[in-house]
This record gives C-alpha cells, structure tokens and sequence, in this order.
C-alpha cells in the first residue's frame, strides 16, 4: 500500500489547481494507494495584508501556467485563511470526511469570488455542501481541538523543512518515502507513485516463491 499524506490550505491556488491532478492519481493507483488530507495554512494563517491588486497579480501569473484564471474579489481587506480551513476540518469533524467541503470553499472564494475569510461565509458554503446545520459548523469551529489539530497538522508539514502547498508526503509499506513541495502537475505524482507500487509488488512476488527472513 502507498500512503499519501497531501498538505493544503483551502485557500492556495496551487492546491486548486492541484484539485484535478489529484483525482486522476487516486483513480490511476486505485486501491494500492492510501489517501488523506490534511491542514497546513499558509504562514500559520496567512496571507494577511495582500491587496486585491497584488491578489490580481499573482492570479495572473499563476494562470498564465495552469490555464486556470482566478477571481481576486473575495480580497475585501485584510485577511487570514483561518476561518475557512476551520470550517474544512470542522466539517471533516462532524463526519464529512472526504473532498467536497473543502473543495466547495475553494471554489467560492478563487473561482465566484466569496470573501470566505469571513466565517459566516465560510459556514455558509460549507453548511451548503455538506448538509450540516450552520449551528452545528458554528459549534465545531469554536471548538478548540479543531483549531488545535489544524496548528498540529501545521506543525508536521514545517518538521519536514518545506515551505510551499500543495505538498505531499508519500511513504510505501516497504519503506521507501518521498516529500514533494510545490508539485502540482500529474506527471511526476504519478511516476513516483508507480514506482513504488512497482517495487512493493516486487516484494510481494518475492515473498510468494521465497521463505522469510532467516531468523
């Protein structure tokens, strides 16, 4: 089995763009590959202090390579990405585990434009895609082991010395392991990941045709 562990803030562009990318991978390995998602924010809870202006910039460089262009309208002032990846990990708290939460409040903010740093908008989109009450969501984000799993998720992701979402830790059963950074195109996440599950199943035909380990 492969394990993928991909470190994200709801908010970054490049996990956006990643989105899709991702969903092949997943379905390429099938069930050799162990998949979860989890919360490193940007600067803690950054970027605070851009402007819509320099939000536009950046937006248009990084369209200018992902042929995804992004909306900079839900920058109304200074910001955090905080509320948003609480209102993700809140929701994956109160049983909506997967993809779609986190992905709907992405979509809101870089793509119509929702200032999703606010959290009655976050509740909002999150509320509208998972079904749960904006009582309940309120709740869960005031909780404070949710904030404390988001700060130790971002604890993890700074122990392995990168800097830039999206990123992933990839480690296989029999050992090997591999930390991307900043990769969001296919190719090299897939090449990687048949790598391994090539050399796992190497071990398993081995094990088939040969006794254990001498003990």
């Amino acid at each position: 089995m492969i394990h993928l562990t991909y470190y994200l803030d709801v908010m970054s562009s490049w996990c956006f763009y990643c989105e899709p990318n991702l969903d092949r991978l997943r379905k390429h390995a099938g069930e050799r590959l162990a998949y979860e998602w989890r919360i490193a924010m940007v600067t803690e809870a950054g970027p605070k202090g851009f402007t819509r202006t320099q939000m536009e910039w950046f937006y248009k460089r990084s369209g200018s390579i992902s042929g995804i262009h992004l909306n900079a309208a839900w920058n109304q002032g200074e910001h955090d990405t905080l509320q948003p990846n609480l209102a993700a990990e809140a929701a994956r708290e109160l049983g909506c585990a997967d993809d779609r939460v986190r992905r709907a409040l992405a979509h809101a903010a870089l793509i119509d434009g929702v200032p999703i740093y606010h959290k009655s908008e976050a509740v909002s989109i999150a509320a509208a895609a998972s079904g749960l009450s904006d009582e309940r969501l309120f709740k869960a984000m005031d909780d404070p082991k949710i904030e404390a799993r988001i700060r130790a998720s971002g604890s993890e992701f700074a122990a392995l010395r990168i800097d830039q979402r999206p990123a992933f830790l990839v480690r296989s059963d029999i050992g090997d392991a591999a930390v991307f950074s900043g990769i969001w195109r296919l190719e090299p996440l897939e090449a990687l990941v048949d790598s391994m599950i090539a050399d796992e199943k190497k071990y398993e035909e081995f094990a088939a045709s040969n006794p254990p380990f001498p003990a």
